[in-house]
């Protein structure tokens, strides 16, 4: 099954005092923010600020605390509302281009991030975010002319493994890079999508239960966490859990196609309606995530 890499970085906020943005809007005091240690608590403080005195900044905020708790619908909604005030912002156009990535909406991801490659603010790590779009696209003329572009020496350890995840997946395929995993990546990891989709037919049951448990533990408001226990009750016929579990995730995420195929793959099992004999390659076949290799 080909799924996708989601990455990104937190960012610190660096000042201690209020400041500026671009626009003139301001940023709320830093040391409310605890340097981004805690990103509840900012989001917290933060829809406090949006209710007294929306802008766009704010939501800008909002949308990088959401991504650091994987709440990537919910950054996706602040992160359109940011750009409706203030359409060529790079950093907005910036973030939203990832994010517009994690909600498997490709084609926007890749025309924001073209924008953003025509400003100051384009990067190796813009660069390797429309090497994954096409990817997901099924554009590889184009994927390989980014990757070509990526030289590994630009990027952090961890981007590290994102580029690496995304030239094998060039020539290779996501079932291959779970075999080369010996133990579970962390949940912050790249490749921690592709354990638990590839994982889903493979681990013992008790084993994928418990390590998926606690990766939602860590991450309550993460869909694709959300997404593969609720594909295990199913595949346990468990359907009344895992529709409750699918409702929670179209609170927080938009209904993908790949997400209305896990709902529909659902509806067919709780009616007995599937082949009686599967290989376990087919029935995941039915609820992929994304045709990308992907994801953070």
């Amino acid at each position: 099954m080909v799924v996708r890499i989601l990455f990104f970085i937190c960012v610190l906020f660096s000042s201690c005092q209020s400041s500026q943005d671009s626009k003139g809007e301001n940023i709320p005091d830093q040391r409310a923010f605890q340097l981004g240690q805690n990103a509840e608590k900012n989001v917290q403080f933060l829809t406090l600020q949006i209710e007294d005195q929306p802008s766009a900044n704010l939501y800008f905020l909002r949308a990088k605390n959401y991504v650091v708790l994987h709440a990537y619908g919910l950054a996706d909604q602040d992160l359109e509302r940011a750009l409706r005030d203030n359409p060529g912002e790079p950093a907005y156009l910036a973030l939203s281009a990832k994010v517009k990535q994690l909600v498997e909406d490709y084609t926007t991801s890749i025309d924001r991030a073209k924008l953003v490659e025509a400003t100051d603010y384009s990067s190796p790590k813009n660069n390797l975010l429309l090497a994954q779009n096409y990817l997901a696209s099924n554009q590889m003329s184009l994927a390989r002319f980014y990757i070509k572009k990526l030289d590994a020496s630009s990027f952090s350890a961890t981007d590290r493994i994102t580029l690496k995840a995304v030239k094998d997946y060039a020539v290779s395929d996501s079932s291959r890079l779970f075999e080369l995993m010996e133990i579970k990546p962390k949940d912050e990891s790249p490749l921690v999508y592709i354990y638990y989709s590839e994982g889903l037919g493979v681990l013992a049951s008790l084993r994928y239960q418990k390590e998926i448990l606690a990766s939602l533990k860590a991450y309550p408001l993460d869909p694709f966490f959300m997404r593969f226990w609720a594909r295990f009750l199913v595949k346990m016929k468990k359907y009344d859990q895992a529709a409750s579990v699918y409702k929670q995730v179209l609170k927080v995420f938009p209904r993908t196609k790949s997400l209305a195929a896990e709902l529909t793959y659902m509806d067919l099992a709780r009616q007995g309606k599937l082949p009686a004999k599967r290989t376990e390659s087919t029935s995941d076949s039915l609820v992929i995530l994304s045709d990308s290799l992907a994801q953070n």
